[in-house]
């Protein structure tokens, strides 16, 4: 599902500031473009996933660029109070621009390029940034691409997020994937990631590498360039594709951004759903053949996705750990649903609420343990319509239920 469509809104980098995530993405001019004419990047925000305000729109010609329609990707980092948006000028340079508020408006930091024309073996664009999760919370840009015999390139900032602490250094991937562009660069589980357009992906277990070469994760034809972002517990991956995919004839020069969950299992491997690729994130259908334990919106701390037979289950729920599911909507008056998982030690106990932890009380059920998963039905006192639901879990024990799936009864015509 396209989050903003008809508008052009590509090369998406997400982060959360202040309780929302903000999507800091370039801007495809228009559908009738013959090649990448952008003329501005944009800034939208969000506390819900769906519904995206426009915060701000930065011009070039605010900057040493002086008006330019090749405004490529961008990306945000927040140091010391200040938030910084570092952005390219097509192929040749990237330049640094710094606010008080993640929103802006922004101020050219610099007058000049961070990163000059082929200041290394690679060009000067798509930066990324990285804060690595160490004491001093150690910041990184990565940017260039894998063309041509070439390499991405990574260097260290200094504190003030405007200078390099470091020569760049030349990232080795091995196996590494075909010429690409458009670097990005996470962590998880101790475990650094590095990713660029088609979802390629490597690992390694030293932020400068080597990485080695893991595959893709997205199998979107056009997946273009992306970021992760991880807000109330849940990753998601954002990521480009032409606005008009599926037409006879495609433009890859105008393109929107769409949206899914991101899944890891023990070995580190990366997975997103096919199903909501097409329907999108943070809402929900209650005519759906079920709801996945693994697309919640919120979680609270300790629960988990752990892979299983048939996708993945969340796991670490003890006592008083919630499960939320925003917008469910198309729920009859007085609703059945079945909630499918395992009770394996103790006794649970699971109420529905509406809204939060603490909202009114919509449904309860005991669960008793058994060896293999059970489906729990469950009915529940709600209007017709759309609701928020959030599973709220008791008992005693440190994984006190196994959730796979939930599920409503559809009453045939």
């Amino acid at each position: 599902m396209r989050i903003i469509p008809n508008q052009g809104i590509c090369d998406p980098h997400l982060r959360v500031y202040e309780g929302k995530v903000y999507m800091y993405a370039s801007h495809d001019r228009s559908p009738e473009n013959t090649g990448y004419y952008m003329d501005d990047w944009l800034i939208f925000s969000t506390d819900d996933m769906l519904n995206w305000k426009l915060e701000y729109t930065f011009h070039p010609e605010d900057t040493f660029l002086g008006k330019c329609n090749e405004c490529y990707a961008t990306d945000s980092a927040y140091r010391n109070g200040k938030y910084y948006l570092y952005f390219s000028h097509q192929q040749k340079c990237v330049g640094v621009a710094v606010s008080d508020h993640p929103a802006g408006p922004y101020k050219d930091a610099l007058g000049k390029p961070l990163l000059t024309y082929w200041m290394a073996d690679t060009p000067s664009y798509d930066p990324a940034v990285f804060i690595d999760d160490d004491e001093s919370r150690t910041p990184y840009l990565v940017w260039g691409f894998t063309c041509e015999g070439k390499q991405y390139y990574m260097a260290r900032l200094n504190d003030d997020m405007i200078s390099l602490a470091e020569p760049p250094r030349p990232v080795e991937i091995i196996n590494s994937w075909d010429g690409n562009d458009a670097p990005a660069l996470n962590k998880w589980n101790g475990k650094y990631y590095l990713s660029s357009h088609r979802s390629y992906y490597a690992t390694s277990d030293n932020v400068y590498g080597p990485y080695t070469y893991r595959g893709t994760f997205c199998t979107e034809a056009y997946t273009d360039h992306g970021n992760f972002v991880t807000f109330h517990n849940q990753t998601y991956f954002a990521y480009g594709i032409p606005e008009n995919w599926g037409e006879e004839h495609v433009n890859r020069h105008y393109r929107t951004t769409k949206m899914v969950y991101a899944h890891f299992d023990d070995d580190g491997n990366i997975y997103t759903d096919e199903f909501i690729k097409q329907a999108g994130v943070g809402q929900y259908e209650a005519t759906w053949p079920c709801i996945k334990g693994e697309w919640y919106f919120a979680a609270s701390d300790g629960v988990c996705k752990k892979k299983n037979a048939d996708g993945f289950e969340m796991r670490g729920i003890r006592d008083g750990s919630y499960l939320y599911y925003q917008n469910v909507n198309g729920m009859r008056q007085n609703a059945k649903m079945y909630i499918r998982g395992r009770c394996e030690s103790a006794p649970c106990e699971i109420e529905i609420r509406e809204g939060s932890p603490f909202g009114s009380l919509l449904g309860y059920v005991q669960v008793q343990p058994q060896a293999t998963e059970q489906e729990i039905p469950c009915t529940l006192c709600n209007t017709h319509g759309t609701h928020n639901l959030c599973f709220v879990f008791h008992g005693k024990g440190e994984d006190l239920f196994a959730l796979d799936e939930i599920r409503f009864e559809q009453i045939k015509p």
